[in-house]
């Protein structure tokens, strides 16, 4: 036997339209998408800002041995400094090959400057040096990580160049006086 279907007559119709059945369901599926977007980007959000409290105490560790002379006796090379960094940071992934350091020398507090690591296009440049200097002279060492946005929201994490943020951090001070 073959069912043939007919349109709704008025009286289901009426009785379709004034239903509630399932209106819980709706209301869950208005709200869940920008309820887990909003989860999502503030999740993002805190895991830059850890991040960017990792590479702070890392660069400070780092520091500390420029500071007082135990990677200049070592003669220690970029590379290895940036190991160094790397094994206090947990959250940064491929961090020898996305951490950039940069370590330069000045004779005085007043002319420390920062130039930009990024071009016009606000990509990182490969600019960067890597000067310990002696006893005595000041240091600014700065650390650079491009940060990919993965959130679907505008959360104003992202810089210019739109999909990802650079996360920097930077410690300056005067060499101790130790002897080689």
């Amino acid at each position: 036997m073959t069912r043939v279907w007919k349109p709704l007559t008025k009286k289901p119709r009426r009785r379709f339209l004034r239903s509630e059945r399932g209106s819980v369901a709706i209301e869950f599926a208005l709200t869940a998408i920008p309820f887990f977007a909003l989860m999502f980007a503030i999740f993002e959000a805190g895991m830059v800002f850890f991040v960017n409290a990792e590479l702070d105490n890392a660069l400070n560790d780092a520091g500390r041995l420029i500071r007082t002379g135990q990677a200049q006796t070592a003669n220690m090379t970029a590379e290895q400094l940036l190991q160094r960094v790397c094994d206090d940071i947990v959250m940064v992934s491929n961090c020898t090959e996305n951490v950039k350091i940069d370590v330069r020398t000045y004779s005085n507090f007043g002319s420390v400057t920062f130039p930009s690591p990024v071009d016009a296009n606000g990509n990182l440049t490969n600019s960067f040096q890597f000067n310990m200097g002696n006893a005595g002279d000041i240091v600014l060492i700065r650390i650079f990580y491009v940060w990919d946005i993965m959130s679907p929201l505008p959360t104003g994490l992202s810089g210019a160049n739109g999909g990802s943020r650079l996360i920097q951090s930077s410690v300056a001070f005067r060499n101790e006086p130790y002897t080689s």
